[in-house]
Parts: structure tokens; C-alpha cells; sequence
């Protein structure tokens, strides 16, 4: 039984707002998600590159029946390299978007239908280069206090998957698994919930997120 199962929401509240700021684990964190033999990305380089495109996504964290739980999203299928994934919601910035924090909380609202006063920002995770797509993507942590009724884009979004927190906190929960990449298949670390499998960029991010959030939880 992972130890971390029977937190509340509302005990977990407490404890990553009263504790001290921890700086994000970082790459580190992040690798233990993706196969051994991958380079890591040069972080300042790619946010240099004239190609690198900017974007930004939400871990939101929010209770149901005070248990915390993770919002996540499957994509629509559609003709491009991320069709069909598990993500956090979020995007690619727009001219409009004061900064990246705005873009992911513009994004959330526009594909799950939560607006920024039901959450607050707790923090931030590091930066995730995602070589077939260019995009540098910056990861937010949102904290809710109460429950949400999140409402899918139907253009964006086919479902809404709530995953309990404590799935991604216990050190075994990243196992190797077969994915489809284009006509290929490959074993990744990854995560699963819900007859879900959740790899990839994500997967890197629930990855450090767990990490930073042991280190409070355990302090």
C-alpha cells in the first residue's frame, strides 16, 4: 500500500501551504520518465533556438469527495504527433497572453472549462522540450480547495481523466509499457490509470510533480 494513500485533500493543502518553498527537482525528476538511452535537452540552448515554439499547461490539483485528484485530458484524435494523448490541460502561447502562466490558465478554461479564480498557483515545474513538435512547454501547479465541475471542449477534448494522486506518488508507479509511435512500437516508463496510459512529456512532468510533492509530504 503506498503511504500516501489515505491523505486528504484538505491535510495535503495544509501541508504544501505551510511548508517551506522547495525549488523543482528538475530534470533529474523528469528522466526517470522517459528510456535511458534519450539525451537530455539543453534547456538554454532550446530557449534560445529561433524554431522553439512557447507553451504552457495546468497540473491542477482538486479534491473529489476530499480525496486529491489530477486533472488530465485526452486529446481528440487528429492528424499530428500528440492526436490521441493524455496531457495536462494547456497550449501554445498566444499574442495575446500576458505570459505563460496566462496561457495555461486561458487554456484551461477554453478545454475544461475552469476559470483562474477556482484555483490558486502554487508553483511551477521545469520546462519540457518535446523534440517532434518544438515545443518548450512550462508546467504551472494549480491548488483547489473545493470540488470543481470541469466541462470538456468537444473540439479539443474527448474526456476528462481525474486521477487520484497518490497513484503517481509511490516509487513503483512508473512501469515500462508498449506505445504506438507512428508505425512503430515502443517500451516507455510510464503511468496508468484507468485503462489510460500516461507517457511521454506527461508522463516527465507527473514524474518531477511527484517528486516535489514526496519532499513536502515526507519532510
Amino acid at each position: 500500500m503506498n503511504k500516501h494513500d489515505s491523505i486528504s485533500h484538505h491535510r495535503l493543502l495544509q501541508q504544501l501551504q505551510e511548508a517551506i518553498s522547495i525549488p523543482p527537482p528538475g530534470q533529474q525528476a523528469q528522466y526517470k520518465a522517459v528510456p535511458p538511452e534519450r539525451p537530455h535537452s539543453d534547456l538554454e540552448e532550446v530557449r534560445h533556438a529561433k524554431d522553439t515554439r512557447h507553451a504552457a499547461v495546468l497540473a491542477l490539483i482538486h479534491p473529489i469527495d476530499e480525496i486529491p485528484h489530477v486533472a488530465l485530458i485526452e486529446r481528440n484524435t487528429y492528424p499530428g504527433v500528440h492526436s490521441g494523448q493524455i496531457s495536462f490541460p494547456g497550449g501554445k502561447i498566444e499574442k495575446s497572453d500576458s505570459g505563460l502562466i496566462h496561457t495555461a490558465q486561458r487554456e484551461t478554461e477554453e478545454e475544461v472549462g475552469i476559470i483562474p479564480q477556482a484555483y490558486d498557483i502554487w508553483g511551477e515545474l521545469t520546462e519540457v522540450y518535446i523534440p517532434p513538435s518544438r515545443f518548450l512547454v512550462k508546467p504551472y501547479i494549480g491548488l483547489a480547495k473545493n470540488e470543481l465541475d470541469f466541462i470538456a471542449d468537444p473540439r479539443e477534448v474527448n474526456q476528462i481523466v481525474h486521477a487520484p494522486l497518490h497513484r503517481f506518488l509511490s516509487e513503483d508507479a512508473l512501469q515500462p509499457e508498449e506505445v504506438a509511435v507512428g508505425d512503430f512500437k515502443l517500451k516507455v516508463p510510464s503511468y496508468s490509470w484507468d485503462g489510460h496510459i500516461i507517457w511521454g512529456a506527461t508522463a516527465m512532468m507527473i514524474s518531477e510533480l511527484s517528486t516535489l510533492i514526496r519532499s513536502y509530504l515526507e519532510d
